[in-house]
């Protein structure tokens, strides 16, 4: 289990990560989202003891990981921007690895390569950005972690090798309960992956629920009626987006299926439809209840002279 307890992290007079709590479960794959600069690669430096916090506790199956070789042994950090020496191939760097992690699996790496069509004797920096991604991810794999960070791990990678990643991924989570960090500006792309899901913003969490939960039943609600009427004609439902247009009503509202419509047909409407919502329908709804938001203002308004 990772679990963080008000973790902080700072850089000279800047605070990038402001109380961090939370747990994620061993054998579960996580999905870390957030603001560009709201500190999610500062994070997974934190938990993979690269950075040292400022306060709080940030802990592996109860232990400490700064300065701990015995629980860095059973972590990979792949970072956004892997560094790889001038000249190295992937067969250099697998031996590499292995010199420090017990668990490397050789075997396991060269399969991983014939499986991604990867030669391991090519030099790394003649690869694409794509390339280079499957081969750190293959290198990773290979190394057998309980817990893997993965930053922005997809970012550059064809559908058909991404799609390839997330099944191998569930795999290892399933076959060996492995735990998996993995940041993303996708949501969707973490959609089918994940148990959890973090929304970090300005260095704090602003969500961390199940994915199963995300948006719980928030339903799209589209209802017409023949007279004149406003939002008042709504009161008694939970209620999270209303627009109107004309005489039809668009609304996001939380609760059943059942109970919405019952009440709505109590009101005699000559059009009604409700409709599950899309997840990032349902995220955004429930980020921009906490407080995230951006309120566009359209040129020439008014609202800017």
């Amino acid at each position: 289990m990772i679990e963080l307890k008000n973790l902080s992290k700072g850089f000279e007079d800047k605070m990038v990560l402001k109380g961090v709590t939370t747990k994620i479960a061993s054998g579960s794959i996580c999905g870390l989202i957030g603001s560009n600069g709201a500190g999610k690669s500062t994070l997974l430096r934190c938990i993979s003891g690269v950075y040292k916090p400022v306060s709080g506790e940030m802990l592996v199956d109860g232990q400490e990981v700064y300065e701990n070789p015995v629980v860095k042994q059973k972590m990979f950090f792949q970072a956004d921007d892997s560094y790889f020496p001038s000249g190295a191939d992937m067969e250099h760097m697998a031996w590499f690895y292995k010199s420090y992690y017990q668990a490397y699996d050789l075997d396991y790496f060269h399969f991983l390569c014939e499986t991604f069509r990867l030669d391991p004797k090519k030099k790394l920096q003649s690869l694409s950005k794509g390339m280079r991604r499957q081969a750190a991810m293959v290198m990773a794999l290979a190394s057998r972690p309980e817990v893997l960070l993965l930053d922005e791990s997809f970012d550059g990678l064809d559908p058909v090798v991404k799609d390839a990643m997330r099944k191998l991924l569930c795999c290892e989570v399933a076959d060996r309960a492995m735990t998996v960090l993995v940041s993303s500006h996708s949501l969707r792309e973490l959609q089918d992956l994940c148990d959890q899901l973090l929304f970090l913003h300005d260095g704090k969490i602003l969500l961390d629920q199940s994915m199963d939960l995300i948006g719980n039943e928030l339903l799209k609600v589209q209802v017409a009626f023949q007279k004149e009427y406003d939002r008042g004609i709504f009161e008694g439902l939970d209620i999270v987006k209303y627009e109107k247009n004309g005489t039809v009503a668009n609304l996001i509202v939380r609760g059943s299926e059942e109970e919405i419509r019952g009440f709505l047909e109590d009101k005699h409407p000559i059009l009604m439809e409700i409709l599950p919502l899309a997840l990032e329908e349902m995220f955004l709804c429930e980020v921009q209840a906490l407080g995230y938001s951006f309120d566009i203002v359209e040129k020439g308004d008014g609202r800017d002279e």
